[in-house]
C-alpha cells in the first residue's frame, strides 16, 4: 500500500500527474510550510489559541537569544529586521540597543539575579538618613543576632525573635521578653536574614543595614531551599517599617494631612511656596499616629505609591513571563518587558524616593511641596538634617545647603527621564511616575547595578522573566492528581467560564478590568489617577548611553500604542474610576492568600469540608483577622473554597470588616464575584475538584 500510495503514476494520482501539477504542488507545500510557521510563531505570542488545548500543559518558558522590544518577543531575525528597518547594521550589538531591544542571555539573567538578590534598595540620603530604616532594624539587630546563633546553621522561614527591652510603636508597646515572628528567611548556615544586607560606606567608614528585593520575593521550603519568586506572605512589614525613628517621612503613601489640627503642638515653623509662615504639625504626635496606621497593616502587604489613599495591598508573586501589565492595577503597562522594567524602575526610585514626591505633592496630594519637605524633614532620623532651631526656613532651601547636589542625596542613582523637565520640577510619564529612572553611574564596576542607562532594570527583568513556580510536591497534589481530581477541576474550570479571563497557559488575559466590573475595594484601583492630567509622553534615553547622561544623547518614544488611548494617558481600563488587571493564576498554592488586598484568607483547620458543604468549625480563622494580622499564614486550599464559595466568602468579608484596623487599611477581601458554588450550578465535589486544579497550576500542572 506504501508504495502504491507513493507512485505518482498510479490510481487517480496519475491523472494529474505532469509539469504543472508539479509546480502546482511545490507551492501547495510552500503555502503549507508557511502557515505552519506563521501559526507555530502565533501559538507562542497569543494566549487565546490556547483556550482550546489541554488546561494542564506546561507553559512556555523565556526563550534565550529572542529580544525583548518594548514588550514583543522578537527571534533574532525579526530583531535584525527592525534593527535595517531603522537604518542601522544588524551585525553590530550596538544597533540593537540604539532602537531599544534587550538581548535575553545567561549572562543578563544572572546579573539580574544579583541584583535582585544583592543590591540594595533605595537611597541613603532618603531611606536611610530621613527615614532611618537601617536605624529601625539595629533596633533589634542583637535579638536578630540571638535568634540566628540559636539556629546553629539551620535555616527557617520565619526567624522569631526574643525582645531583649520594651519597644515602643505608636501607641502600642512591645515588652520585653515577647516572641516576636519576623518572617525572615533563614538559609542553611546563613549569617543574615535573606533580603536585608549591611552596606559599607567607603567614604565614611560607616555601615548602615539595607533593603534588598529578595526580601519580599523569594521563600523557603521546609528544607530551606530558595523558592524563588515566591512571595514572602509571612514578613513582618508593619513592625520593620515601624520600628524607623522616622517612618512618618512616607507620609504620602497614606491619607494623613499633616495639617490637620489634630497633630498640632511643638511642630517647626516653616515659610512655604507662597511665602506665608505655615506650623508643621508636632512631630511626635503625627509619628505616633502614622506608626498606628502602619501597624494597622497585616504581615506579607506593603504601601508604597505617595497617592495619598490607604491602599496597601500584598506582596505579589514573580512569576512574570506574559503576566503583563504589573502591579495589582496594571499602572506599569508600557516600556521594556512590557511594563516589567517599569515597575522594577518604580520600586527602586517612584515607589520608594520618599523626596521626589514633592513636586507633585500640591498637584496631586493638595499639600504644599514646602509642608512637604518641611513635615519630610524636621523629624529626620540623622539630626544633622533637620530642619535648624530658632530660624524659619523655606524648607526647600535648606534642604539644598544640607544637600547642595541633589544628584549625590536624594537623586542617589537615578536620573531624569528625557521629557519629563528639569529637577525639581519633574512631570510624570506612563514610565515613570516621578520622572526618575534608576540608573546607577556607569563608571562604577564594584557596583553590581552599574551599566549602561537603565541596564539594571532590564537585567532584573530577565531574571524575573526567567522563573516558573515550583512543583507542588505536596500530598495532597500527589493525591488529588492521581484520584483525576484535577483533570476534573480543569473540566470544572471551562464549565464555569474562568478562562474567559484567565486564559491558559498563563491564566491571564493581560488586560486591566474597570472597578465597575471587577467591584473588589477600588483603592489601590485609583492609586495613579492624581496624575491623570499631568502625564507627558513616555520616553527613554537609548540603551547604549552612559550614565551620567551625556549632551544631546539619542532618545526614544516608548510605544503605547494598544495600552492607551494616547501616550499621555493611564492604560485602558484605569480610566476614568481606576481597574485591577487580570491576575495570573499561576503558582496560587504559594501564594495565599488571594485577591490584591489578601482578604479572602482562612486559616487551616477553620473548616469541614464534605459532600453536603461547608461548614466553619472556627471562625476566629476567617479573614486577615485570623491569619496574616496575626502573623499566622492563611491556607490556600481554605482561601480558594472562599474565593469560588458564595457563602463562606461573605463571612469572610464580614470578618474582616469588624476589624477596624482592616477597615482603615481599606482591606476586605469583597469583589470578583465569579462563584463556583451550590447557586451556580456546582456541587461540593466539583468545587474540590476546582480548587486541586488550581493548587496544581505549576511548572507542569498535569505532573506530580
Amino acid at each position: 500500500m506504501k508504495q502504491k500510495k507513493n507512485n505518482p503514476k498510479t490510481g487517480a494520482f496519475r491523472v494529474l500527474y505532469g509539469s504543472k501539477t508539479k509546480l502546482f504542488l511545490l507551492i501547495c507545500v510552500f503555502i503549507i510550510s508557511v502557515f505552519g510557521i506563521l501559526l507555530s510563531n502565533w501559538l507562542m505570542t497569543s494566549q487565546t489559541a490556547f483556550a482550546k488545548i489541554d488546561l494542564l500543559q506546561p507553559a512556555p518558558t523565556q526563550p534565550l537569544g529572542y529580544y525583548d522590544y518594548f514588550g514583543k518577543l522578537l527571534s533574532p531575525q525579526e530583531a535584525a529586521g527592525v534593527v535595517a528597518n531603522k537604518g542601522l547594521d544588524p551585525n553590530n550589538p550596538i544597533s540593537y540597543q540604539r532602537v531599544g531591544a534587550v538581548k535575553i542571555t545567561k549572562e543578563l539573567i544572572a546579573q539580574g539575579e544579583d541584583i535582585f538578590f544583592n543590591r540594595k534598595i533605595g537611597d541613603t540620603f532618603g531611606l536611610q538618613g530621613v527615614f532611618g530604616f537601617g536605624l529601625g532594624i539595629a533596633r533589634i539587630l542583637p535579638e536578630l543576632q540571638t535568634a540566628i546563633v540559636k539556629l546553629q546553621g539551620q535555616p527557617t522561614t520565619n526567624l522569631q525573635i526574643i525582645l531583649e527591652k520594651n519597644i515602643a510603636l505608636g501607641s502600642q508597646t512591645f515588652p520585653k521578653g515577647s516572641v516576636i515572628n519576623t518572617g525572615l528567611k533563614m538559609e542553611k548556615g546563613g549569617s543574615f536574614p535573606v533580603g536585608l544586607g549591611i552596606t559599607v560606606n567607603r567614604t565614611t567608614n560607616t555601615s548602615q543595614i539595607d533593603l534588598r528585593c529578595a526580601g519580599c520575593h523569594i521563600s523557603l521550603s521546609k528544607k530551606g531551599e530558595r523558592l524563588l519568586g515566591v512571595p514572602n506572605g509571612e514578613i513582618a512589614t508593619p513592625l520593620l517599617i515601624a520600628l524607623s525613628p522616622n517612618t512618618a517621612a512616607g507620609f504620602a503613601r497614606l491619607n494623613f494631612n499633616p495639617l490637620d489640627p489634630q497633630y498640632k503642638g511643638n511642630g517647626k515653623t516653616i515659610i512655604d511656596s507662597k511665602g506665608n509662615k505655615v506650623e508643621l504639625p508636632d512631630p511626635e504626635k503625627f509619628e505616633k499616629a502614622f506608626d498606628d496606621a502602619v501597624l494597622d497593616v497585616p504581615f506579607g502587604n506593603f504601601e508604597s505609591s505617595p497617592d495619598g489613599i490607604r491602599n496597601t495591598t500584598q506582596i505579589p508573586s514573580v512569576f512574570t513571563f506574559k503576566d503583563h501589565p504589573y502591579g495589582a492595577d496594571g499602572q506599569f503597562a508600557v516600556g521594556p518587558f512590557a511594563g516589567l522594567s517599569t515597575i522594577n524602575n518604580g520600586v527602586h526610585s517612584s515607589e520608594i524616593n520618599l523626596s521626589a514626591a514633592a513636586q507633585l505633592s500640591a498637584k496631586t496630594l493638595g499639600i504644599d511641596p514646602e509642608v512637604y519637605i518641611g513635615t519630610f524633614l524636621q523629624n529626620a532620623a540623622t539630626p544633622s538634617l533637620r530642619l535648624p532651631e530658632g530660624v524659619i526656613v523655606k524648607p526647600s532651601q535648606w534642604l539644598r545647603k544640607l544637600a547642595p547636589n541633589p544628584t549625590q542625596a536624594e537623586l542617589e542613582d537615578q536620573v531624569p527621564a528625557p521629557g519629563t523637565g528639569n529637577y525639581p520640577n519633574l512631570r510624570p510619564s506612563l514610565f515613570t511616575y516621578n520622572g526618575l529612572v534608576f540608573s546607577p553611574n556607569t563608571g562604577k564596576p564594584s557596583d553590581i547595578a552599574s551599566g549602561t542607562f537603565l541596564f539594571a532594570s532590564n537585567a532584573m527583568s530577565a531574571f524575573q522573566n526567567s522563573l516558573v513556580p515550583p512543583a507542588n510536591q505536596t500530598s495532597e497534589n500527589w493525591q488529588a492528581l492521581n484520584s483525576n481530581s484535577v483533570k476534573r477541576g480543569a473540566k470544572v474550570f471551562e464549565k464555569a467560564n474562568c478562562a474567559t479571563c484567565h486564559l491558559p497557559p498563563f491564566f491571564t488575559d493581560n488586560q486591566i478590568h474597570p472597578i465597575d466590573e471587577i467591584r473588589t475595594n477600588p483603592a489601590r484601583a485609583q492609586s495613579r489617577l492624581g496624575v491623570s492630567n499631568l502625564l507627558v509622553p513616555p520616553k527613554l534615553y537609548t540603551f547604549n548611553t552612559p550614565v551620567p547622561i551625556p549632551a544631546k544623547a539619542e532618545v526614544l518614544d516608548v510605544p503605547t500604542q494598544g495600552i492607551s488611548d494616547s501616550p499621555t494617558t493611564l492604560p485602558k481600563g484605569i480610566l476614568p474610576k481606576g481597574g485591577y488587571k487580570t491576575t495570573s493564576l499561576r503558582g496560587l498554592y504559594l501564594s495565599a492568600p488571594y485577591l490584591h488586598d489578601g482578604g479572602v484568607a482562612v486559616r487551616a483547620g477553620s473548616l469541614k469540608v464534605d459532600s453536603n458543604g461547608i461548614a466553619v468549625v472556627d471562625k476566629t480563622g476567617l479573614g486577615l483577622s485570623g491569619t496574616l494580622s496575626q502573623g499566622i499564614p492563611a491556607d490556600p486550599a481554605s482561601s480558594l473554597r472562599a474565593l469560588v464559595d458564595r457563602d463562606l466568602r461573605a463571612k469572610v468579608v464580614k470578618a474582616n470588616k469588624a476589624n477596624p484596623s482592616l477597615v482603615r487599611s481599606n482591606l476586605d477581601g469583597t469583589g470578583h464575584y465569579f462563584y463556583v458554588d451550590r447557586q451556580s450550578g456546582f456541587n461540593s465535589n466539583q468545587q474540590t475538584d476546582l480548587i486541586n486544579f488550581l493548587l496544581a497550576l505549576d511548572d507542569n500542572p498535569g505532573s506530580f
